[in-house]
This record gives structure tokens, sequence and C-alpha cells, in this order.
């Protein structure tokens, strides 16, 4: 394969994710790390990367569960007194994220200031063609605007053209905020793809109407953009109470969801901000989750346990296609869909996303019988 084969799409957004993401440096040394789903991904950026004159060392992986992964990516690393530069390591998986132990030693091994973790979920063409058209620099002043209106704020109220009406409470005091900007920070991961905001709402009433997609810690075939099957969800008190879909099975799928433990909690208040993303996809895919609109996260939450004391094996994001967002009494709303960057400082206390507990594949049919661990709409930070 050359670069020469690959469809312009996907050039640009390899060269974006080197050039604006990773800002590669003649110096750098690279690792990939990739699922059997994802080959191809890796395929696309080692022809890249080898375009520019770097050779990666590259390994497979099982997710999630592979006794002898440790090993060889071990094998793989160069000598930390050796490198010349910053060693880069990215890992590419569709529907997991795996392997913590293993890439947090590496952190530890090289040093947080020589070492990049990018981790990459939804690995596949629609990542590279869709979910990076926008830079980490444009997400964070999209990011940073947000945050400046909202965290300050006690209360919003969410509309939107299919009939969302929510009113929401906010307490920035209690609750973090965490912002997705795509931005490296020595001792984290990064996590790709970026460009959200979110936080545990205090309280939320009203009516979610999703018309956008759904995103779930489940392995699923089902289609999940929602356009021609939107989901009504009625919630009182930050609890679902009743749920309706024209589809059976996606019904079925999301009353599974709601009727897991903990599972009709609205764990998560989401906006996403990546503009870049013009539509959604049918993959259940966090790509969907930071399209620009508002989601609602029920089940697992992403605040710490002393700050939000339950734990849910399911987290089930509803997603709209786009929405209003009032601040407290101001009568003119933020259109999610047109947000104008200001001249604002990107707020100190809005955390990175740095997820580091196992993420779960689960089947689709298996709900009922769902074991404890920790899901992708969980949010747990390095050091922390």
């Amino acid at each position: 394969m050359t670069m020469q084969e690959l469809d312009a799409g996907v050039v640009s957004g390899v060269d974006t994710l080197l050039d604006d993401y990773i800002q590669i440096n003649p110096t750098d040394t690279f690792v990939l790390a990739y699922t059997p789903d994802s080959r191809e991904a890796a395929a696309w950026l080692a022809v890249a990367l080898k375009h520019r004159g770097f050779s990666a060392a590259i390994v497979a992986m099982r997710p999630l569960k592979d006794a002898t992964f440790g090993e060889r990516f071990q094998q793989a690393l160069p000598d930390p007194d050796a490198l010349a530069g910053r060693l880069v390591v990215v890992t590419l998986e569709r529907d997991t994220m795996s392997h913590f132990n293993v890439f947090e030693s590496v952190l530890r091994q090289v040093g947080n200031d020589r070492c990049m973790i990018l981790r990459i979920i939804s690995a596949g063409r629609d990542f590279f063609t869709r979910a990076l058209n926008v830079t980490p620099q444009q997400l964070s002043a999209l990011n940073a605007t947000l945050l400046h209106r909202i965290q300050p704020v006690t209360k919003i109220r969410v509309t939107s053209k299919s009939g969302t009406d929510l009113a929401i409470q906010i307490d920035s005091e209690k609750f973090q905020w965490v912002s997705n900007r795509g931005m490296w920070r020595p001792g984290g991961f990064t996590i790709l793809p970026a460009g959200e905001i979110a936080t545990y709402p205090a309280r939320v009433d009203g009516v979610l109407v999703a018309d956008g997609a759904f995103n779930a810690n489940i392995i699923t075939p089902l289609n999940a953009s929602l356009a021609a099957n939107p989901v009504r969800i009625e919630i009182v008190d930050s609890k679902a109470v009743s749920l309706s879909c024209a589809d059976a099975d996606l019904q079925n799928m999301f009353q599974l969801c709601l009727d897991s433990p903990n599972g009709r909690n609205v764990g998560e208040l989401g906006l996403g901000t990546n503009h870049g993303i013009t539509e959604f996809i049918a993959t259940n895919s966090h790509i969907n989750e930071r399209r620009c609109g508002v989601h609602l996260g029920f089940g697992q939450h992403n605040q710490s346990l002393t700050r939000v004391p339950y734990v849910a094996d399911v987290h089930l994001d509803l997603i709209t296609d786009g929405a209003l967002v009032y601040v407290d009494d101001d009568p003119e709303p933020i259109d999610l869909s047109h947000v104008v960057p200001l001249d604002v400082p990107h707020p100190v206390d809005a955390l990175d996303e740095d997820i580091t507990g196992d993420c779960c594949g689960l089947g689709y049919g298996q709900l009922e019988a769902l074991a404890a661990c920790p899901v992708p709409g969980s949010v747990a930070r390095v050091g922390q």
C-alpha cells in the first residue's frame, strides 16, 4: 500500500492526526497497537508515517483480554535512554479500549513529558474522514466558549426541533466538568475522537427526543442513527420514567439498558462540539457523541464515586440532532451547531477525558447478564 492508493479523505484525516493532534517531530519514535477490527486503519497510519520517513513498530493485540500482549508490546518498545525525543504510542480499536495497565506502565517507564499516548476509539474510515476535520486548537476554543457560558450558572433549558424540552440544574461546585478537545497533556491519555464537554447534571426534568443517534457500551449490529426512529424519554428527577421508539429492536435494547441496575439514572449531560462531523453514522460510535448536539447518558456517570456514589454496568448516550441551550434567564439561546468561539481561556478546572479502566465490549442480547466493569461513559483520571 502507498499513499497514492489511499483515498483523499483518509489521507487528509491522517495528515491532520499527525500534524495537528500529534504535532509530529523529526525526533519522535512511534509504536502502533491495534485490534483485528482496526487493522486497516493501523495500516493507513503506518504507511503515512513511512512516507514521512518514520518506521513505526506495530503490535497486534486482542481486545480486552490478551495474555501475551504486554510482553510483546514491551519487546517493541525502544530503550528509554536511547530516545532522541518523544515516544508516541497510538492505539487503534473499534468497539473497545483495552490493556490500560500496559500503556500506563509505559508512561512510568519513559516519563510523562516524553511519552504521548493516543487512544483511538471507532478507528476506521469514518474516524479519519469525519472526526478529524476540526483541529484540537479549534475544539479547545469551542469548548472554552461553552464552558465560559455554562459552567458558572445554576440552570439551563435545552430544546430541539424534534421536541426535546429539558430543565437542567447545574452544580459546577460539586460536579466536575470534562472537556475532551484532543489536546495532549503530560501523564494522561488523549482520547479520540474529540469534541465534547460533559458533567453530571444536579437534576434533569422533561422530555428528551433523541433524533440523532445512540452510543452505548455494548456491541450491537443495530443502526445507531435515529433519524428514522427517534427515541422519546420522559425524565423526572433525573430518572427515565418512560421510553418509546417505533423500532421494536431498538425499543427492546434501550429498555434492557434502562432496566439494568441504575440504568434509569441520568449520569451525564454532554454537549458535542465537533462541527466537522456533519452526519451521524450507522455504527455505534463515539463519533456520533462528538457531533454538535446534546446527549444524556443513562446509567454510569462521569464523576468520581466520592461525588456520585453509584456504579452502573450500562452507559447509554442518546443524542439530539442539534439543540438550543438557554442559559439561566437569557432569552438568546446558544445554537450548538453554530457556536462562535470567543477569545476566552480554557478553564483550568475542566478536566481532560482520561479513561483508565477497561471499557466493556458487551454483546447485544446479553444485557441481563452484565458483569460489573468500568464503561466508556465513566471517566477516571490518571493520577487522581
